[in-house]
Order: C-alpha cells, then sequence, then structure tokens
C-alpha cells in the first residue's frame, strides 16, 4: 500500500528528527478528510495543517503519509480514479465499453465537483490508467493514429467542459414572463421543464459516440476509394 510504503520511507530518512511510532492512519481517513475540507470549505482550503486539524492530529501527523497538498491531491485522485471500473476487451461492443468507462469518470467528478479538474489533470498526467483504457477501446473501434488521440481528445474535453461552465438552467415556466425573453427562448422556456443533469450529461455522450460512429464510417468508405 502506498501510505505504508511512505510511512517506512520517511521514518527511514528522518533518522533521529522524529522520535517513537508514527501516528496510525489509514489511506481511506486521509482521503475522506481530505474530500470533506473540499467539500465544506472549497479547494483553496485544504492544506495539510487543516487536513491535521479535520483528523484530530497534530499539524505534522499528516507530513508521515504525504509531503505537501500536490501529493495529497494525488492520493486523493487516485483513491477516486481507482474506483471507476474499466471494462473488459471482450465484454461488449466498443461503444457500450466507452460509456462505461466515460459514465464511471463523470459519476465520480460529479460526487466530487470541487476536485474535478484536480481528478482530470491527474488523470492526463500522473495516473492514466483511465487514459490509457479509453484509447485502447478506441483503438479496437478502428480508430488509427493520430484520429485516436483526436477522438480521446473530444471526449476528455467534453468531460472537463462539464465542469467548468455553468449547467443550463432550467425555471419553471410558471415564473418566467415571456415579454422578458427572446421570441425563440420564449418558445423553447416551456421544454425544459422535467429535463435534469443527466438529461444532458445522456445527450452529450450520445451524440459523441454517434459521431464517432460517423468517423469510422467516412473512414472506411474512403479507404475503399
Amino acid at each position: 500500500m502506498q501510505i505504508a510504503a511512505k510511512q517506512a520511507a520517511a521514518t527511514k530518512a528522518s533518522g533521529n528528527a522524529r522520535r517513537g511510532k508514527p501516528p496510525t492512519l489509514t489511506e481511506e481517513q486521509i482521503v475522506d478528510a481530505a474530500l470533506d475540507i473540499i467539500r465544506a470549505e472549497g479547494l483553496d482550503a485544504l492544506s495539510m495543517r487543516r487536513l491535521s486539524r479535520e483528523l484530530g492530529r497534530s499539524a505534522m501527523a499528516p507530513y508521515w503519509y504525504v509531503n505537501d497538498k500536490r501529493e495529497l491531491l494525488d492520493l486523493v485522485a487516485r483513491k477516486l480514479l481507482s474506483e471507476v471500473e474499466l471494462p473488459e476487451p471482450d465484454s461488449g461492443p466498443w461503444e457500450e465499453r466507452l460509456r462505461a468507462v466515460v459514465t464511471g469518470i463523470d459519476g465520480r467528478l460529479h460526487a466530487h465537483p470541487g476536485i474535478a479538474t484536480v481528478l482530470l489533470e491527474r488523470m492526463r498526467s500522473t495516473d492514466r490508467r483511465l487514459m490509457n483504457g479509453i484509447l485502447e477501446i478506441l483503438q479496437s473501434a478502428g480508430f488509427k493514429g493520430a484520429d485516436i488521440f483526436l477522438s480521446y481528445a473530444m471526449i476528455h474535453t467534453y468531460l472537463f467542459g462539464r465542469y467548468q461552465v455553468v449547467e443550463l438552467d432550467t425555471p419553471d415556466p410558471s415564473e418566467v414572463d415571456p415579454g422578458e425573453l427572446e421570441d425563440t427562448l420564449a418558445t423553447l422556456v416551456p421544454h425544459l421543464t422535467g429535463l435534469r443533469g443527466r438529461d444532458f450529461f445522456n445527450y452529450g455522450l450520445d451524440t459523441i459516440i454517434e459521431g464517432l460512429r460517423a468517423q469510422l464510417a467516412a473512414k472506411k468508405k474512403s479507404r475503399r476509394r
């Protein structure tokens, strides 16, 4: 386990600087405490000192496990991203496997919006298990070379964008004065009734998958010529 290795390394490196046994904490306790802070106070409020207070330990206690905030966020991101499963290659069509992975990632982002940007950055840089999984799915679908990276970039941008923009509001038509809206929007407002966040997500993912299918079909047609 990462924390056990970290603890052993810290003990060895510290020599006589630290005496006695290190505080006993689990990775789950540290991750949960960090997420509680982020949910309640925002990502900027998270610090090693704030983490120690949340855990009810001394100011130095977290340093037995992580060196700084960046390493703490790596630990949190790795734990959350590990909860997303990658379907086996023979478990179904590429569309179903891609949908399962993207939905799983979005579920983690939705559950922890305060750290969404961190998760996506770590997914691209330090913890590329899911990135590699998506690339393999795209390759199995028939994409080749640069088209694999272009397709992945579109998917990643969609996930990232969902947590960087304000979600479209769905006002109650009875509370909207049509006279305050442009003509087109006034006629469309009633159709917003009943729409939820998952409707927007599913529509976007459906559109991406259909677009990828169309790209594959166009490539195949071009190669036949």
